[in-house]
């Protein structure tokens, strides 16, 4: 019998249309329901009381506004500090504040546009879940295991209650670096880009995630001859990713001796901040309990319903992926308990985490996808009735979380402070107060800065104009003097006078910018530019970008010529 082409339209519209539509129409069910996590965030501009909002609104429209000046790679801070300025940019990531330009750019305003870009990363998660699930179970099942993973309170947390919004933004990728990092061949390449975007997310959290997965890797690949060639690629990937992200990471690392780190550490007590304290919890007392125990108890619960229970062998591809994945779950919570106390106590590095219990954000959103996994490959049918009480248990106690955090910011949220509010008075971060800075920099902004100065010296400072990253002023003088201008002299800074470079000198009061000026007038000048460590780190990204091109030529040959 001959089947018409007809038929065989008619047959494909019939098979494989309909699963098409359940797959979209499943897509736009989780998206309306991240839109609905944050219908009133975005329309009543409330979230949990956090003076960090603050921060970000003043970041997001000096980022922006250095972007409108055309500076790419935004690295000055102009307006904090009193307008002296600070290198908030030159050490903080960047990527977040380039998604809340693009809002900016659409039109709205700083404190919308922030809540939006907030937004982002929970689309990204759901995307990444129902992505996952789809591609092996039900549409049905995918929905609802990307709306459980979603709705994860921890992720909620981040955003709504810690303001902690680029580390938020880091979560999409280290959830696919985890997974890319648990296949039995990871590819290198892919490695690479995910852990340059979680490091210009969050720096922090790509600390974190290599720890966590590089643990997880040793326990379920233990070092073999047959699995060092795997490691190797591993290591591979993560060096390349470190090097790609160079260009930001390398002088942030290096230059931290030009400002204050020790803002990280003061009013921070690391002893206290363990997931599941016990000792420390009668030495020091606990931080914050919600988080240290509730949060944790649920999230290690959830990972241990996942490892505990004894799976059939030979483990199927979706079983295997849910074990690895509760074991870099697992991995990541230990490593925010005591257990890893001696790591805090004798690694300084650890101790800029600030809150060891960091780690169990992470741990959480990974337990509720190894959850998901293990549920759709069958693992009702193989409980006990013990353990599906527990597993009903924990899915309500998480699910019962995240309700109560949605029902604390309507109850108790704060509506974000205006443009007028958060832009005035002195602002900016301790930890990036340049160390140059002088003891009474506060009395000479406050005091009229440049037209104080001006006044005082007789001289005219006309045609003043301040961008985010430039100076410039005429400065007409019937004798030599020497001018102070509003700007903290950071060595990223140049001065020019006349059109010719010129050095400068760093007022030991103020830490301010210092031109020794003949007497006429002078177009007076400051641009920022490069430091030798920007170059370098921009060179190491340049080479590291080079081979990754590479990587990706020879991935695609090999392909075609499997073809």
């Amino acid at each position: 019998m001959t089947t018409s082409p007809a038929h065989l339209s008619k047959e494909t519209s019939d098979t494989v249309a309909p699963d098409s539509r359940l797959r979209i129409a499943g897509a736009l069910a989780v998206c309306l329901f991240v839109g609905l996590l944050w219908l009133y965030p975005a329309a009543t501009l409330k979230l949990g009381h956090q003076n960090d909002i603050a921060v970000h609104l003043r970041w997001v429209e000096q980022f922006y506004t250095s972007l409108q000046d055309g500076v790419l790679l935004p690295r000055w801070a102009h307006a904090a500090q009193l307008g002296l300025g600070d290198p908030s940019f030159f050490y903080y990531q960047p990527l977040f504040y380039y998604i809340t330009s693009f809002f900016l750019w659409l039109g709205l305003d700083p404190e919308r546009a922030l809540v939006f870009a907030a937004a982002v990363p929970f689309l990204m998660v759901a995307a990444i879940a129902y992505r996952t699930f789809v591609a092996r179970y039900p549409a049905r099942a995918a929905v609802l295991g990307a709306v459980f993973v979603v709705s994860c309170p921890t992720l909620y947390f981040m955003s709504t209650h810690l303001a902690a919004f680029p580390w938020s933004l880091s979560i999409p990728f280290s959830l696919l670096f985890a997974a890319e990092s648990i296949r039995d061949k990871p590819r290198a390449r892919h490695l690479a880009v995910l852990l340059a975007l979680i490091c210009l997310s969050h720096l922090l959290s790509g600390m974190m995630t290599l720890l966590c997965v590089g643990l997880a890797r040793l326990i379920f690949a233990p070092p073999h001859p047959r699995t060092l060639a795997d490691h190797a690629t591993w290591l591979g990937g993560v060096v390349l990713g470190l090097a790609l992200a160079a260009f930001f990471i390398y002088p942030a690392l290096t230059q931290i001796h030009l400002i204050n780190p020790a803002g990280w550490e003061e009013n921070f007590n690391w002893r206290r901040c363990f997931a599941l304290p016990l000792v420390n919890q009668f030495l020091v007392g606990t931080y914050w309990f919600g988080v240290q125990w509730p949060f944790s108890l649920v999230c290690l619960g959830i990972i241990l319903v996942v490892l505990l229970p004894r799976m059939p062998a030979p483990l199927s591809a979706g079983q295997r992926n849910a074990r690895r994945l509760a074991i870099v779950a697992l991995c990541a919570l230990a490593l925010g308990t005591e257990l890893a106390y001696p790591l805090y106590a004798l690694l300084s590095p650890m101790q800029k985490l600030q809150f060891p219990y960091r780690f169990m954000f992470l741990a959480s959103i990974l337990g509720s996808i190894a959850l998901v996994l293990h549920l759709n490959e069958g693992a009702w049918r193989r409980w006990s009735k013990t353990v599906r009480a527990l597993a009903v248990a924990l899915i309500a106690l998480q699910c019962a979380q995240a309700a109560v955090l949605q029902l604390k910011i309507i109850r108790n949220g704060e509506r974000m402070a205006t443009h007028e509010k958060y832009f005035s008075g002195r602002f900016g971060q301790p930890e990036y107060l340049l160390a140059a800075r002088g003891p009474s920099f506060v009395e000479y902004a406050k005091g009229g800065a440049l037209d104080a100065d001006c006044a005082r010296l007789q001289i005219a400072c006309l045609n003043v104009v301040r961008g985010s990253h430039a100076f410039a002023a005429t400065i007409t003088t019937p004798r030599a003097v020497s001018l102070r201008l509003p700007v903290f002299a950071f060595p990223a800074w140049q001065a020019s006078v006349d059109g010719q470079a010129r050095a400068y000198r760093t007022d030991q009061d103020t830490g301010v910018i210092t031109l020794d000026l003949a007497p006429g007038t002078h177009e007076v000048k400051l641009r920022f530019g490069r430091l030798p460590a920007e170059i370098a780190g921009y060179w190491v990204s340049a080479l590291a970008l080079g081979v990754l091109l590479v990587l990706a030529a020879l991935a695609r040959h090999r392909r075609r010529s499997g073809a």
